[in-house]
């Protein structure tokens, strides 16, 4: 495998020497002086299947382009290239060697995978012109068979591996635990608050009593719900849809004026550090579930804002809590991407025991 990326980069090395006396690019006189000096030819296997030098060049081609826009110098530019590389063919000898296992198993993909799956493709990019799709594959080189075959083999990698991942979803307490006490540096965090939020702000016509005075109605119903529904037909707000027993989030979903509005004022946990000083006083003030009173902002240049807040919980600064719904969830996500990287390391190092591997 080193020496397929040493010769693949000697052959770029050779080309960017010409490119400093021509006018054409790197990558251009790159790709004639590989044309001219080696035509495509086999450069690897996996389990009798060819890989190719140009079907490396295809997959390695837009991050040498990536790679030669950071304007690093040549040596740099070889090196990265060549660990491009070497990734590329591993990853392409670990795709054939999982298609073979599937082929030497299970047997054959059903048609009506591909052809649902080839169908989708001509629908959603092509908008349903099967003449565009072909002349596409014809652009790049392509004919309807071998795309085809892509596919195929495309819907035979993922289903391999989702079989892997299954093996890895399942995660029991002792495993949460275990993470826990091994990366407790990785959940070390700041005080932190969560709150819901009502933004409200002055309308077109309205002058700035009037608003301040309905801001301060709405903190008023708000800390007092037996006088929502009457503040809701003062204001004319649509209740479709509203329970008998409206909440913070529903009326915030309604009337506020933020990014949080949609998510019923939910802004999630977030760092005290990073809110508003004043905001935070009020919040802090707050028993669980009380909506403050309207806090009033003035804009720079603008008429003024007010937000009425609703505090839903309080971390101090330190580890987080390992009851916490949340940190249970993202460790449960570590440990399901820890277990599929073990699995699929075993499972690929296993194949390449069974299935001949060569590199030319």
């Amino acid at each position: 495998m080193k020496a397929f990326s040493i010769s693949f980069a000697l052959l770029l090395s050779a080309a960017a020497a010409s490119a400093q006396n021509a006018p054409a690019t790197l990558e251009e006189t790159a790709a004639k002086r590989l044309s001219e000096i080696n035509s495509d030819r086999i450069i690897a296997s996996a389990a009798g299947q060819g890989i190719t030098l140009s079907d490396i060049r295809r997959q390695v081609e837009p991050s040498a382009q990536q790679l030669r826009a950071k304007g690093q110098s040549d040596k740099t530019f070889f090196k990265e290239l060549a660990k491009v590389e070497e990734e590329t063919l591993n990853a392409m000898t670990e795709h054939q060697l999982v298609i073979a296992e599937f082929r030497a198993g299970t047997g054959k993909l059903p048609a009506i995978y591909t052809d649902g799956r080839i169908e989708e493709i001509i629908r959603r990019d092509f908008g349903g012109d099967r003449n565009r799709y072909v002349a596409s594959l014809r652009a790049a080189g392509l004919t309807p068979i071998s795309h085809r075959k892509f596919i195929e083999d495309e819907i035979i990698f993922d289903y391999m591996v989702s079989e892997v991942r299954r093996t890895a979803l399942v995660v029991g307490p002792g495993q949460i635990s275990e993470y826990f006490e091994k990366h407790k540096a990785d959940f070390v965090r700041n005080e932190q608050i969560r709150f819901r939020q009502l933004t409200l702000t002055p309308g077109v016509a309205e002058s700035t009593e009037d608003a301040r005075a309905r801001a301060t109605v709405w903190a008023d119903a708000l800390r007092h719900p037996e006088k929502i529904p009457a503040t809701l037909a003062r204001f004319k707000i649509n209740t479709t849809k509203l329970n008998s027993a409206p909440t913070f989030g529903d009326i915030a979903e309604r009337i506020s004026t933020d990014g949080y509005a949609t998510k019923g004022g939910d802004s999630g946990w977030r760092d005290v550090d990073a809110i508003n000083e004043k905001v935070v006083g009020v919040i802090k003030k707050l028993p669980i579930g009380q909506a403050s009173e309207a806090i009033e902002f003035d804009l720079p240049g603008g008429k003024p804002v007010w937000f009425i807040v609703v505090r839903e919980g309080l971390h101090p600064k330190g580890y987080a809590d390992l009851n916490d719904p949340d940190v249970i969830i993202d460790i449960e996500n570590r440990v399901r991407a820890e277990n599929f990287k073990a699995a699929m390391n075993t499972w690929i190092a296993d194949l390449r025991r069974k299935h001949l591997v060569e590199i030319r």
